[in-house]
């Protein structure tokens, strides 16, 4: 009889989706009591980042229902990353204005594209490409899928979160840019500071070439040092 699933494993596999643009790795309904305690975050932080996402939601919904559609929404530590695909310039703007806005937000990290369509076949080569990172990232040891929101945008990968050290985080990146199909990766994810319980060192985006804000792509790694 096979050995039965440990339990990190098996309270992961149900709150786990990834999908494309507007879904991250964690759906805010399944930040459930076991969720919130296998991640770094401390619950009431969880808590005030869902609440932060909740409001953005309303707002853009009271504005303009269509931005709902195609433009994702992650919050972590207060921070807002913003991704997705809007018509012009200046509907990208007031996305931004209305997140910038919302209370409790600390930063935002623009990635909008602007001008293309997200057209239904796009839609699908994202989802699919989801549904490569995804086991990638649970299946791999000294990985914590938990404390990562992950989305896919015209093939363009965008994670905000933490990692634990900086082996962790270096390892994350390959996983993400050595899935097939991925263009570009997007980096977005902090190391914990050695203290118990302190709030991670944010680290300040550089410029970028594929949207309308700021972006720190990941660099080219190595090989990987947990692959071995």
């Amino acid at each position: 009889m096979p050995s039965p699933l440990p339990r990190y494993l098996a309270t992961l596999f149900p709150l786990l989706v990834l999908t494309a643009c507007g879904a991250p790795l964690v759906l805010g309904a399944a930040a459930t009591a076991g969720y919130v305690g296998l991640q770094d975050r401390p619950s009431a932080q969880v808590a005030i980042d869902a609440g932060i996402k909740t409001r953005i939601k309303g707002y853009l919904a009271e504005t303009e229902y269509n931005y709902l559609t195609d433009i994702g929404i992650d919050v972590y530590y207060n921070d807002v990353l913003v991704t997705g695909v809007v018509p012009t310039q200046a509907d990208g703007e007031k996305v931004i204005g209305v997140v910038k806005a919302t209370q409790g937000v600390k930063k935002v990290y623009n990635e909008l594209f602007v001008g293309a369509e997200y057209s239904t076949g796009q839609r699908a080569k994202d989802a699919w490409i989801a549904a490569q990172i995804q086991p990638r990232l649970i299946g791999t040891k000294g990985v914590y899928p938990l404390n990562y929101l992950v989305t896919v945008v015209n093939n363009h990968v965008y994670a905000i979160g933490s990692c634990e050290t900086a082996v962790e985080h270096t390892h994350v990146l390959h996983i993400l840019r050595t899935t097939k199909g991925v263009q570009q990766v997007h980096d977005y994810l902090v190391i914990l500071p050695p203290e118990e319980g302190a709030r991670p060192n944010t680290i300040e985006p550089g410029k970028g070439l594929t949207s309308m804000g700021q972006t720190r792509d990941a660099p080219a790694l190595p090989d990987d040092p947990l692959a071995h």
